[in-house]
């Protein structure tokens, strides 16, 4: 992408800022739960006003990349590619969809650096460098449209009983839900300490994955959470009935896809951060996208951002 095809699409970006930014305060101010902001169809990577997909088009499942985006990293794009790769997705229902989610209220965060509405704005920007990035390999992948949506649920559970109940208008055939994640959010997703209202407490798992969701997890080996091996043998500990007293079913494990690690899915959006604030754009250009990385540059997203901890 040349210079002034970026300057272009950046300056077409920024009054975006403003629209999404009311269309999320008007959802904030709602009793909803979960609703689609925009849309990035193959055809357009400027995003578009959400609309129901007709017939064939409805999604029979839909991958679910749920993040803070603070910002978008390579992280990202590799766990989207990966769940849209052609010859390793055979075993879910086409067509498939994309919905990128991110939760105004976190379990485990509180809100910091970007604000709410420059990080939906960098949520639809990294859609559309991921759309183009899919074309240029269409051969290897499948080539889907984007959404962005929100939601005020923290949980991985209530969040897709949210798409569930008041994204119909958006996906009337009721698709599967996989979730894109890291090896540590599994961790968490079986936490009990998440679901404490819960007796055993893992039966508020009941609910995902009886309605046939599922979790897509790259391992990710390193020093807090051991090898491939260990990692493994988390999912074995279910599979093999070690988590039923807290209320973990062995047949769960087999809606429990394992990913071989890949080095670009652990790029931490906290590393793009402490790159931004020290003005290292080559290093920033290399940890995001392109639209990504020139718009943090030139928006000056996180020159206040000195903190480097983990953030929503």
């Amino acid at each position: 992408m040349t210079d002034d095809i970026m300057a272009s699409r950046l300056s077409a970006f920024r009054p975006l800022v403003a629209d999404l930014g009311s269309v999320l305060k008007d959802f904030q101010k709602s009793e909803s739960k979960f609703r689609i902001l925009k849309t990035v169809h193959p055809s357009n990577p400027f995003p578009q006003e959400p609309s129901a997909p007709s017939g064939d088009e409805s999604p029979r499942t839909l991958f679910i990349l749920d993040s803070s985006f603070n910002p978008p990293s390579v992280a990202h794009q590799t766990l989207a590619q990966s769940a849209l790769r052609k010859t390793s997705t055979n075993q879910y229902a086409k067509p498939h969809r994309l919905l990128l989610l991110f939760a105004t209220m976190n379990a485990d965060k509180a809100p910091s650096a970007a604000s709410f509405d420059q990080r939906v704005t960098l949520m639809s920007i990294f859609a559309g460098d991921l759309i183009e990035s899919l074309k240029k390999e269409s051969e290897e992948y499948s080539v889907v449209p984007v959404d962005i949506g929100v939601t005020t649920v923290p949980y991985y559970t209530d969040k897709s009983a949210a798409i569930e109940s008041e994204g119909q208008q958006w996906y009337p055939a009721k698709p599967k839900h996989i979730h894109l994640v890291g090896f540590d959010t599994l961790t968490r997703f079986f936490a009990a300490k998440y679901y404490q209202k819960f007796d055993p407490p893992f039966s508020a798992l009941e609910p995902y994955f009886d309605a046939g969701h599922g979790l897509r997890v790259t391992l990710r080996p390193d020093d807090e959470y051991g090898s491939v091996d260990d990692q493994k043998a988390f999912v074995k500990r279910l599979e093999n009935g070690e988590m039923e007293k807290e209320g973990g079913k062995k047949e769960w494990a087999k809606q429990i896809e394992l990913l071989s690690p890949n080095l670009k899915a652990g790029v931490s959006s906290t590393r793009v951060r402490k790159a931004a604030k020290a003005r290292d754009w080559e290093e920033v250009v290399k940890l995001t996208t392109p639209s990504t990385s020139e718009w943090v540059k030139s928006e000056k997203l996180y020159e206040e951002d000195d903190r480097g901890a983990k953030m929503a």
